[in-house]
């Protein structure tokens, strides 16, 4: 499916730590395993097939609240906890609760030694790219409508003075620059590209507006590069610095991979239609001085933008789709596996994990930017080793208790890589995309079962393949729940 984008400008509200892992109280959906709440380790083992209890995907009458799937979390219930679920083959795999919110699970030995050899070997084979964030390949922030530009404007302005400070225009360069600035240096921009005209330290919104232009964009750019070159004493951290590949899992035919994903399927307790149509899996190497800053794997909810993974297909069958523009990221949850021990570095940092609670204020005055794990990796409230064959899950989304499906983005998941100090480093990333909109899934998950999705994938490739038009199909309306979130707007 390819790499997403997923917007940097967010905007920290309020969070209560516990062990809650759903949107409103509840710790464990439908569906999923009874939890132990008491001792450190959960006796049940879960070995039942998650789709026993599935109504068929390709079933068109209309499912109740009460019928339709539920998602599945894991209940952290406390630090150390275990949860014991067995793999593929009946092997027992133990999660280790490393943080209650977002729920953060340790999973040693996901893989073993030859399992994460096969996997680096074949991104090997494959050949791995560049994904330095490079600003010019970023998507153009001046293609932004006024409305937009007012709304970011609103989310930068976290003292709601209607003026953007140097701290507060930190965020709001990253993207046009590719990376974090320091207060400094965006005083020096500001000075150097006259975007300040009134020589205060600050934008108010029109100089913020006339700053989005094709024009700012490259001589921000430009203004960066150029200081890396000529000044030795300039700090500058690109937001992520690696190599990667796509492996996918259900066209390349091996066997390792296969294996992998039932081993997922079992992990997540979910229909392995979700798993399987969610993203290939990514495969990242890190060299000395490699990282990612921290970020957000999930877009927040939007009832305007439609998600990806879904809307990519659904827009190729109407004609009228351009990949990976206005839409979100729909990543319900992670599950990153590290490939090979790592002599010095290359940590997995949650800076703001398990925070009781957390506010945009309360960041603009922490002595430093949790947001940089090239200084500040071990600032962070959780610190994840990396061990060769294992593997860590987090949630990037809450449950909607009211109808058990995709619920608010968890903006305490806030995480990167830490930089590599010595060695190299290979993860791969398994992401689980799953839409809020239920019946918008349901119908992605129906043209994955028909073909349709994989022969998209071949037709961008160069084959010959033709997509079927979606009026073919019978309209899915959306139930109640899902007016709620996504209001009237068409399903496909």
């Amino acid at each position: 499916m390819g790499g997403l984008i997923v917007a940097r400008f967010v905007v920290f509200v309020l969070f209560a730590s516990s062990n809650c892992a759903t949107d409103g109280g509840a710790n464990v959906v439908d569906g999923g395993p009874e939890v132990a709440r008491e001792g450190s380790v959960e006796e049940n083992v879960i070995s039942e097939d998650p789709l026993d209890d599935v109504t068929p995907i390709g079933e068109k009458e209309k499912q109740s609240t009460e019928d339709r799937l539920k998602l599945f979390q894991y209940d952290p219930v406390k630090l150390g906890h275990v949860h014991r679920v067995a793999d593929e083959s009946g092997r027992i795999m133990e999660l280790v609760t490393a943080a209650l919110n977002p729920p953060i699970f340790e999973i040693r030995n996901f893989l073993s030694s030859e399992e994460c050899d096969r996997v680096i070997n074949l991104a090997k084979e494959v050949g791995l790219e560049n994904s330095e964030v490079d600003p010019e390949l970023l998507p153009s922030l001046s293609d932004r409508s006024e409305d937009e530009i007012i709304h970011i404007f609103e989310e930068l302005d976290v003292n709601m003075d209607s003026y953007l400070d140097t701290a507060e225009l930190v965020n709001g360069l990253m993207d046009m620059a590719g990376g974090l600035l320091s207060e400094e240096d965006v005083s020096s921009l500001l000075a150097d590209l006259e975007l300040d005209s009134d020589h205060d330290q600050r934008l108010d919104f029109p100089e913020f507006q006339l700053s989005w232009t094709p024009e700012v964009e490259k001589s921000v750019s430009k203004w960066v590069k150029d200081k890396q070159t000529s000044n030795g004493t300039f700090r500058f951290s690109s937001t992520r610095v690696s190599d990667q590949t796509w492996l996918d899992q259900s066209s390349i035919g091996d066997a390792t991979l296969a294996q992998l994903h039932e081993r997922v399927v079992k992990l997540m307790q979910l229909p392995k239609e979700i798993v399987g149509s969610s993203e290939d899996l990514q495969v990242v190497r890190y060299k000395v001085g490699g990282h990612y800053h921290a970020h957000f794997d999930s877009s927040e909810l939007d009832n305007t933008l439609p998600c990806s993974h879904t809307e990519d297909v659904f827009g190729e069958i109407r004609g009228q789709r351009e990949p990976e523009v206005n839409s979100k990221t729909c990543r319900y949850a992670t599950v990153l596996f590290y490939l090979n021990d790592v002599k010095e570095g290359g940590e997995t940092a949650f800076p703001i994990a398990d925070n009781e609670t957390f506010s945009r204020e309360a960041l603009d005055t922490m002595p430093y930017d949790v947001h940089d794990l090239t200084y500040h990796c071990y600032d962070s409230n959780l610190v994840v080793k990396a061990e060769k064959g294992k593997a860590i899950l987090w949630y990037n989304h809450l449950v909607n208790t009211s109808n058990g499906w995709v619920g608010a983005s968890n903006q305490l998941s806030l995480h990167g890589g830490c930089e590599l100090r010595k060695g190299e480093k290979w993860i791969a990333n398994n992401w689980i995309n799953i839409d809020d909109s239920y019946q918008r899934q349901m119908h992605y998950l129906e043209l994955f079962n028909e073909g349709l999705v994989r022969r998209r994938e071949e037709k961008l490739k160069g084959g010959e393949q033709t997509m079927e038009d979606p009026s073919d199909h019978e309209t899915i309306e959306m139930d109640e729940e899902d007016k709620e979130v996504h209001g009237d707007r068409d399903e496909l």
